[in-house]
């Protein structure tokens, strides 16, 4: 079927209309996404001044190819999960100046890039390892932007105080404790967006790391040991024990510091569990807290499901 063709049947069923007008403040948009407890919908200016065509499935399966900023119903849908931003093209210097440096050349080139960025409400880009989901038509790609929509419309209220304090203060803490909550956050999401949001925790944990540098605060070989188990807890969520045991192996259970004796104790446990070795998970148990056993068994029922879908 023609594409001129589905536009036109599609237009019938919804209708096109001057939809709202998105922001165009990254800082005020950020400051309401905080309130709203949503994620940003951002798009460089002008790459949204052309058509921008995407594809929308109806219940019925039927897909239909919109412009995003004209169509009243993917307009409504946007605004209903996200807040919006048509990104200013004078705001590229300032928001790629030593991103590169900072962040990777991948963060880099989706920053630049023409496609859709899902933002959290401190302007850190979540949806970096294009896995966004494109249908090829009439010698072009076209973003499912239903599955897209579905995939990134995260709540963040569970993340709010962490956001809140990191918006109004960036110091170590703030940042570290932001850092910690996503990588607890990772584990309720759906297992397609794990990877994204503890990649998306590391950002702050690398910025906590600088900032630890520059600070004056007390104890610092403890909390570098406590981001080097939290990576081991990555391993936990995504599924992989057996790499998660090897990096446990290379730590004295004596060198553990004080402050970090029930993190070592939660990691040996949970990957013990995830290894069946029941036996020397019980050795852990009693060193665990009753909030750390409930993540524990969140990440085994996690991975427990993404073995069953795979038989």
């Amino acid at each position: 079927m023609k594409k001129t063709y589905l536009l036109i049947v599609f237009s019938l069923m919804i209708g096109f209309s001057n939809a709202q007008e998105w922001f165009t403040s990254l800082e005020v948009a950020k400051r309401l996404a905080l309130v709203q407890n949503k994620m940003l919908f951002v798009i460089w200016e002008g790459d949204l001044e052309a058509i921008y065509p995407v594809i929308l499935n109806d219940e019925k399966g039927n897909v239909f190819f919109v412009n995003i900023t004209e169509n009243e119903f993917v307009s409504n849908l946007i605004w209903e999960n996200f807040v919006p931003v048509r990104l200013p093209e004078y705001k590229y210097a300032e928001l790629s100046k030593d991103i590169k440096e900072k962040r990777g050349l991948k963060y880099y080139n989706k920053l630049i890039d023409y496609s859709i960025k899902i933002m959290d409400p401190n302007g850190v880009i979540i949806n970096i390892m294009e896995k966004e989901k494109y249908f090829f038509v009439d010698e072009g790609y076209y973003l499912d932007i239903s599955h897209f929509i579905n995939q990134y419309a995260l709540n963040t209220s569970y993340l709010n105080v962490e956001l809140q304090n990191y918006y109004n203060n960036k110091n170590f803490t703030t940042a570290f404790f932001l850092a910690s909550k996503y990588m607890d956050y990772a584990i309720f999401a759906q297992k397609e967006l794990r990877p994204e949001i503890t990649a998306l925790a590391n950002v702050y944990f690398d910025e906590a790391k600088s900032l630890l540098t520059e600070s004056n605060i007390e104890n610092k070989p403890a909390l570098l040991q406590k981001f080097e188990l939290l990576q081991i807890k990555e391993q936990l969520i995504l599924n992989q024990p057996k790499k998660a045991r090897r990096q446990i192996k290379k730590i004295e259970a004596e060198q553990i510091d004080s402050i970090n004796q029930s993190l070592f104790a939660f990691l040996n446990y949970t990957t013990f569990k995830l290894l069946r070795d029941d036996e020397h998970a019980e050795m852990w148990k009693s060193d665990i807290s009753s909030l750390d056993l409930k993540y524990a068994e969140l990440i085994l029922n996690n991975n427990l499901t993404a073995i069953g879908n795979t038989n």
